[in-house]
């Protein structure tokens, strides 16, 4: 199936060839199964990108993946080839010095260009893993990281970016709010792992970078002073040291463990060139020259971090459009040179990956140029306020004071009369069109699509970006409305131009919740305007849910901290997102906190009253509209035409691809130039989501069942054996494994040599490494207590698996030598082997136990909660409301068969409940999950809890039929069956739905 585009795009920067190159040896690299790696890394890579049982809703984008794979190619596996891979990290290295003559000022840096939409933050969250874990099982090795610093632009990012800590509350998997969880980047038996992760992961905004102004009694004897910096007088300031700035921000120990730094959007961190460019600037100019001063004190901060000694590994910069700004002393829009993986915005869209942008292409005006709307800023910068709010604030109240007290108290009442609104004819034109094409795309989409607003429903977003507070003001009060003063000094509203977006009804009262925000650092400042006792009494329970959630991530009594500015900054980062504070919020307009940063994937209309000195800003701006709303794949025909799923079901695979369905952005006032103009579309109506939950009223017909991650084997007098007899020899294959690297540069003619270096190494130690391993991992209570009692029986039993079962192929020593070798393999293979000489064994008189989940040991009925827009069933007998429908009609079929039954008291689909029994292929590791349990009556008068599979596994894509029904029958079942708190365990296959409650019934009779 095919899921996304990952074809190489065609680019006409001057990076392309450098970075094709990259493109291409990973692409070899993938295609030799990721040769080269450590054992964790291959795991990791195998369970993200090559796991036949991956959800189809998880799958990973080809640009995450390929983001992936270069940062580990190069890391790992680059240095390995003595040609093209060491040439790769020779030009990198060139590349990098490109900033500085000086090595002091050149930094370890590595860019991924992603677009806005295609999953930056997943791609960090699978960096911090692959480091992470590398060295927790490797810690000599100084290829990893241990500690991590993520730098945002801004708080807003900053904010966003917490997914990336662990999730350590007792949720369900698929409950926790972090990104490892949500998006599945951990395999199973290497979440044990992960408890010390979030103390060593910190996130900040690159503005703690800069050193603080000292104060008090720190204040240095030099402040006040006047001296010449380049050639002009400036008072000098106290600043704390670099190295305590970077203590204070970074946790107790960071300095001496290995640094990984990720820099989200990270085209603002760069080292400026001086460049002659006094006299007046264009804007273009005047804008990349104020980034430069956020730019040095960001890399500056970097920079220092190497200087005070921290072990920076690599500095990973992601960003849409990791480019130098006019006015920087660098080519304009170009790409910094370290960029080693490109997939832009052209490349999302054609992918399908982000929405289609609309922009304007023909009017009805003599403009020869282009439409009116394309650039609305040009027609009308000349009739819009040059100043800000503060400013014009500032000079109004410089005019009161040249008039006497009276005239001063006039002043004052006159101070909160609020002027009409008075923009240009253009913008109120614009805004007039723009709205009802807003309002037939609500119309249209959500009339037609959806029964009914719910809680997966939100309004499309429209959002308007200003050049200064006095316009955003000026448009705020125009669309939503406004309050002032009439003669008397009473408070009279105004509504706003139009009723959709109007913060005060009919009646000119306000709205309960008003659907229009006016947001920049003005009204960060002044949140109390927006943050009332009234508004906090109307969303007493989503500002509750958000301290809940904010506790989790800063500490206990930490919400109680939270400020107004902090509260309406979770507004702007919730708008479109379901049960939230910015859930009910329809137009948002702003100056440029919306610029990046800002994830609300509703929006649908963009509209620009603003000065785009750059393609850059507008790129960010048109990125805001681009995040898709729904990733649910749809079938197509060869064709291109859309197939109803019941014949796509029917269709033989290989005439069906399934792919991301169409979505549209209107955008109006932005000149992107990187696309055609085309007419508005109107999206076709997304298909309805039902919820699917677990009902309060149906308590008692919960369903809980041991959430069982493995087995153990025990005899009943606890003696411990193994037989090898009929188990296969572990082979350790040195014709696939090289003990020996040459390594070659193009310019020396010296070679060097790479050993493994085994000679110091002991069996004694090895089959010691090896039993301890066996016991953390099979021989655990359920509190994760170590059973070391068992040490000496099995140490014996490792031995007599190192000694009989393992066979060594190639190789340059001995055997008896090389197989000391075996520690470095991969560590589930080992201790399945040994441990299946323990099972056969004991298998007359063994006694399965459960290992259960750490975390989550109990799962239940009671935490299903989702969304489908697949068919569903209503359910009386079950805890869970609906039955959904993933085939045509059997699961319908079971469960109104199920409710049919008599003997059943309750039953459940596993769907969103997270029932799995894991199972072994060889040596890897599965997950199955059965369709159904029911609760039923036994003839005996007892309560059975019956796992039922339909169909015969039939549609079984991995072909692991045997094995599945082997380790349900032989191993899940009787584990379940000696934990005495979930009841008994019982399991049938319906091979034939016609016959399924004859089926059901005969094996409810046998229980």
């Amino acid at each position: 199936m095919q899921m996304f585009g990952g074809s190489d795009f065609e680019s006409t920067d001057a990076n392309a060839a450098f970075i094709n190159e990259i493109r291409a040896q990973v692409k070899q690299w993938r295609d030799s199964n990721y040769n080269g790696v450590t054992r964790i890394t291959r795991e990791l890579l195998n369970y993200w990108f090559k796991n036949p049982e991956r959800q189809w809703n998880l799958q990973l984008f080809f640009c995450q993946r390929e983001a992936v794979e270069t940062a580990i190619y190069l890391n790992e596996v680059a240095d390995l080839d003595p040609n093209i891979g060491r040439d790769l990290m020779r030009q990198l290295n060139e590349r990098l010095e490109t900033v500085s003559d000086d090595p002091l000022f050149v930094l370890p840096r590595t860019a991924f260009k992603m677009a806005t939409g295609t999953g930056k933050t997943v791609v960090m969250a699978m960096m911090i893993l692959y480091n992470y874990l590398n060295r927790k099982d490797n810690m000599q090795d100084t290829r990893f990281a241990d500690n991590f610093l993520i730098v945002a632009p801004g708080i807003t990012i900053r904010d966003r970016l917490s997914v990336l800590y662990l999730d350590n509350s007792n949720k369900a998997r698929y409950e926790m709010n972090d990104y490892y969880h949500k998006r599945d980047l951990i395999p199973r038996h290497f979440e044990p792992l992960l408890g010390g992760l979030n103390a060593s992961i910190t996130i900040i905004n690159y503005q703690q970078l800069e050193p603080k102004v000292l104060s008090g009694k720190h204040t240095s004897p030099l402040d006040g002073k006047l001296q010449f910096v380049d050639g002009e007088l400036k008072r000098q300031t106290g600043k704390e040291y670099y190295s305590v700035m970077l203590s204070r921000i970074l946790h107790k120990g960071a300095k001496g463990k290995r640094m990984l730094v990720i820099n989200d959007e990270a085209h603002h961190c760069y080292l400026p060139k001086k460049t002659n460019t006094k006299g007046k600037k264009d804007e273009e100019t005047a804008e990349g020259e104020a980034e430069n001063q956020n730019a040095m004190v960001w890399y500056e901060g970097l920079r220092q971090m190497k200087l005070c000694g921290y072990k920076i590994q690599h500095i990973y910069d992601l960003s849409a459009t990791p480019y130098y700004l006019k006015g920087s002393g660098y080519e304009a829009y170009s790409l910094f040179p370290w960029v080693v993986s490109d997939f832009g915005l052209v490349d999302a869209i054609e992918s399908g990956l982000v929405k289609i942008p609309f922009l304007p292409s023909f009017d009805n005006t003599h403009d020869l140029e282009e439409p009116k709307f394309r650039n609305i800023y040009k027609h009308v910068s000349g009739e819009l306020s040059k100043m800000g709010v503060r400013t014009a604030k500032k000079r109004a109240k410089e005019e009161r004071l040249r008039v006497d007290e009276q005239s001063s108290e006039m002043g004052k009442a006159e101070e909160k009369r609020e002027a009409q609104p008075n923009l240009p004819t253009l913008v109120n034109t614009a805004l007039e069109q723009f709205t009802k094409d807003y309002e037939k795309y609500e119309q249209g989409v959500r009339t037609e699509g959806e029964e009914k607003a719910n809680l997966y429903t939100t309004p499309p977003v429209f959002i308007v970006v200003c050049n200064n507070t006095m316009v955003s003001r000026e448009v705020f009060k125009y669309i939503a409305g406004y309050e002032t003063v009439n003669e008397q000094g009473e408070t009279i509203y105004v509504k706003g131009h139009f009723p959709v977006f109007s913060n005060y009804d009919e009646n000119n009262l306000p709205k309960a919740k008003a659907p229009t925000l006016l947001i920049d650092s003005n009204a960060i400042d002044e949140a109390s305007q927006v943050i009332t006792d009234e508004f906090k009494k109307l969303y007493a329970s989503e500002i509750e849910n958000f301290k809940k959630d904010y506790a989790v991530l800063h500490g206990s009594g930490s919400a109680d901290q939270l400020t107004d500015a902090e509260i309406l900054r979770e507004v702007v980062n919730s708008v479109g997102k379901p049960d939230t504070l910015g859930a009910h919020i329809r137009c948002v307009v702003s100056v440029s906190m919306l610029t990046e940063g800002w994830d609300a994937n509703t929006v649908t209309h963009v509209m620009g009253i603003r000065a785009f000195g750059s393609q850059l800003l507008c790129e960010q701006v048109v990125g805001r509209a681009l995040r898709r709303r729904s990733y649910d794949l749809t079938a197509y025909d060869l064709d291109g035409n859309e197939l109803d799923p019941k014949v796509a079901a029917k269709r033989s695979k290989k005439n069906v691809v399934y792919k991301f369905p169409p979505e549209y952005a209107h955008i109006i006032g932005v000149p992107f130039k990187t696309f055609k103009g085309g007419k508005g579309g109107v999206p076709r109506p997304p298909k309805p989501k039902t919820v699917i939950k677990a009902l309060k009223e149906r308590c008692e017909l919960e369903i809980r069942f041991p959430n069982i991650v493995g087995y153990r084997s025990e005899t009943p007098d606890g003696e411990i054996r193994a037989d090898y007899q009929n188990v296969p020899k572990f082979v350790i294959n040195f014709n696939e494994i090289p003990t020996k690297t040459v390594l070659q540069s193009a310019i020396a003619p010296t070679l060097q040599i790479m050993e493994v270096e085994y000679d110091d190494l002991r069996d004694a130690q090895v089959i010691y490494y090896l039993t301890w391993q066996l016991i953390r991992n099979y021989y655990t209570d359920r509190d994760g207590g170590q059973q070391f009692q068992r040490f000496a029986p099995l140490k014996r039993i490792v031995q007599q698996w190192y000694e009989e079962q393992i066979e060594v192929v190639g190789g340059d020593e001995e055997p008896e030598e090389m197989k000391r070798l075996v520690i470095l393999w991969q560590q589930s293979k080992i201790l399945s082997s040994i441990y299946e000489g323990i099972r056969q064994a004991n298998r007359q008189e063994e006694r399965i136990t459960a290992i259960l989940n750490y975390y989550n040991p109990e799962g239940s009925t009671a935490h299903v909660f989702g969304a489908t827009t697949k068919p569903v069933w209503p359910t009386t007998k079950s805890h869970v409301n609906y039955v959904v429908a993933d085939t045509q009609s059997w699961e319908q079929i079971a469960a109104k068969t199920l409710e049919e039954i008599p003997e059943v008291v309750s039953y459940v689909k596993n769907h969103f409940l997270g029932f799995q029994i894991p199972y072994m292929v060889g040596t890897e590791e599965h997950q199955y999950m059965p369709d159904f349990i029911a609760r039923v009556n036994t003839m005996k008068g007892e309560q059975v809890n019956l796992i039922i599979e339909i169909s015969g596994f039939s549609d079984d894509r991995t072909g692991h039929k045997d094995a599945k029904s082997h380790y349900t029958l032989d191993y899940w079942l009787p584990a379940a069956n000696n934990l005495s708190q979930y009841g008994r365990w019982a399991f049938v296959e319906v091979s034939d739905i016609d016959n399924i409650k004859r089926t059901l019934i005969r094996k409810i009779q046998e229980l």
